[in-house]
């Protein structure tokens, strides 16, 4: 470390890691799920630098680097997680597989790994390549940040709490291997209510029954329930994989873009 290096106040060193250093993986990352190691001796190289350390001398590391990552009014320095980070950017990717689309990543991973059904649902397959496991590693992140926009509701299991805003209450002895199409009295388009009463908890029945119902020839979407929008972020995608990651570091809270 030259002198200048020596004598750059927090304020630099804050910008270089945040600008310069957590910066340089971001392609790799957006394909790849690091190694654990990985991680870690990044995360050592920029606490390292950030106390002002050298390879020849050791320092009092005052606040451990999970710390440092979280916002600024939390007590932290909004540093990136990594390993959150990289899951995050691998989501963005998942998520164009979930969405579809004519691009070639789209159709040539589809052919290759799941041709007859959803990313959702795949399983991992025989021989699969380092990135097929690295965008299945995500899907834990993209099922804790996705819901439903409910269309026809063929798509949807009736015990998939995403089409509601709690995990659905069933009766003892209810058939639970329905879809939500099967709710539905597709001549007038309304709830079925006698099926609802048979097979929920009154609660679960207000609420089903609250959901409007749209035109029979719409489809299911899954949307992004972290953004207003329901498209996908980045950032949000962060903060879940943060809290998925460090639930007791990552509280809900209105700043969320203070974490990224």
């Amino acid at each position: 470390m030259g002198w200048k290096e020596k004598h750059i106040s927090k304020v630099g060193r804050e910008v270089l890691i945040k600008t310069v250093a957590q910066a340089i993986p971001t392609y790799s990352m957006s394909m790849f799920k690091l190694p654990k190691k990985i991680y870690d001796d990044i995360n050592s190289v920029l606490a390292k630098y950030w106390w002002g350390q050298t390879q020849n001398e050791k320092k009092i590391h005052w606040i451990n680097w999970g710390k440092l990552c979280k916002p600024k009014d939390k007590g932290g320095m909004s540093f990136r997680d990594i390993h959150a980070f990289n899951l995050a950017m691998l989501a963005k990717q998942a998520w164009r597989l979930i969405q579809g689309g004519h691009s070639l990543f789209v159709r040539v991973y589809k052919a290759l790994y799941f041709p007859s059904c959803s990313f959702m649902e795949v399983e991992l397959g025989c021989n699969p390549s380092f990135v097929w496991r690295s965008l299945l590693d995500a899907r834990e992140l993209i099922r804790a940040g996705i819901a439903w926009h409910m269309g026809d509701g063929q798509s949807i299991e009736v015990n998939d709490h995403r089409w509601l805003n709690h995990p659905p209450l069933f009766r003892p002895s209810a058939n639970t291997n329905l879809k939500v199409a099967d709710l539905i009295d597709h001549r007038s388009r309304q709830w079925n209510r006698a099926l609802l009463y048979t097979t929920f908890l009154q609660s679960t029945m207000d609420d089903i029954l609250r959901i409007k119902l749209g035109e029979e020839h719409d489809q299911d979407k899954l949307l992004w329930k972290e953004t207003k929008s329901g498209c996908f972020s980045v950032k949000t995608a962060y903060w879940v994989a943060l809290h998925l990651n460090q639930p007791q570091n990552a509280e809900h809270s209105t700043t969320r873009e203070d974490y990224f």
